[in-house]
């Protein structure tokens, strides 16, 4: 018996100087790249619909590491999952990516201070839906009335509060409610709310099909509201609403916007950042024939003029596709 055991453990020792390296150690298994998260947004919004053609494209190729969209109620709530590690890209709009990064506004006290930018996508416009029996026709008509702001935690709900501030509406003299881009159509369409504020890409797809159903009404940002909006919050762009984005949309309409931006921390692996983008790159035509508010020249204009600081992976990704490597 007790040759038995000697033999067995000494066949036990030539498995183990077998499997070592030239180094004298037992080389460890590699581990399988997990997978990327994108924080995107609701089903029905912008978000939602762009993170998932994301999705799609980067993981058609069948390579590691996949990506997975999260859902979320929008931009602020993406920079939560952010924060709590929970996601490693964020589609956020770029007001709430400057508030967050300085830590001020909404962040003030709670910055995240690695914030980076991997690139900017797309214009997001504000847009005030009514409809034509309201009456309402300019911000101050908002007062008294019952207004849907976004979700919690959406950047819709962040302007929101802006706009009427620079109208000079209190809070309180307007009945807010927070819902969902599904849930606000809804309203909109039973007339259980009289306007909306929603900051997305134009035109909306659940807007553009509820116009059809009823006749909608953009209420206009400008004259001194659009002053001292921009005075107050300099990131906002004036910009015109063209006639036609929405069915039965007969005039231009003022209003602002901001930017979608594609954003990381500093802490995540910055080759898989790279590899990201490596992976998307040759997909843009597609995306784009998805989201026509998508720039033509999208490539060109993704790493322009950044608000934040460009991810180290980003930076070697725009080395390696200028140097053609």
């Amino acid at each position: 018996m007790k040759k038995i055991i000697l033999s067995v453990l000494a066949l036990l020792l030539f498995c183990l100087a077998g499997c070592k390296d030239q180094t004298g150690t037992v080389p460890r298994r590699k581990a399988p790249p997990r997978e990327m998260v994108l924080a995107a947004g609701q089903t029905v919004g912008g978000y939602g619909s762009l993170g998932g053609d994301l999705v799609n494209l980067v993981n058609q190729d069948g390579k590691q590491p996949p990506l997975k969209a999260a859902d979320s109620t929008g931009s602020l709530a993406n920079l939560e999952l952010l924060r709590q590690e929970k996601a490693d890209l964020a589609l956020v709009q770029s007001d709430a990516a400057w508030y967050a990064r300085t830590g001020t506004g909404p962040y003030e006290g709670r910055p995240i201070e690695d914030l980076e930018q991997v690139g900017t996508l797309m214009p997001e416009t504000v847009q005030i839906i009514t409809y034509d029996l309201t009456g309402i026709r300019r911000l101050q008509d908002l007062k008294g009335k019952t207004v849907s702001v976004g979700a919690p935690g959406s950047g819709s709900a962040l302007n929101a509060r802006q706009l009427l501030e620079a109208a000079g509406i209190a809070e309180d003299d307007v009945r807010i409610q927070y819902l969902t881009v599904e849930d606000t159509v809804r309203a909109l369409k039973e007339g259980t709310v009289d306007a909306a504020i929603l900051t997305s890409s134009l035109p909306h797809p659940a807007l553009k099909d509820l116009a059809r159903q009823r006749r909608l009404v953009l209420v206009p940002v400008e004259g001194q509201d659009l002053d001292d909006l921009v005075a107050a919050y300099p990131l906002y762009q004036p910009v015109t609403i063209p006639m036609g984005t929405y069915p039965n949309q007969t005039r231009p309409c003022a209003s602002v916007a901001l930017q979608c931006l594609l954003v990381t921390r500093q802490r995540v692996d910055q080759e898989q950042v790279r590899n990201f983008l490596a992976r998307i790159w040759p997909h843009w035509q597609e995306l784009k024939a998805g989201h026509p508010v998508l720039p033509v020249d999208l490539k060109k204009r993704f790493f322009q003029d950044p608000l934040l600081p460009l991810a180290p992976g980003a930076e070697q990704f725009q080395k390696d596709s200028q140097s053609g490597s």
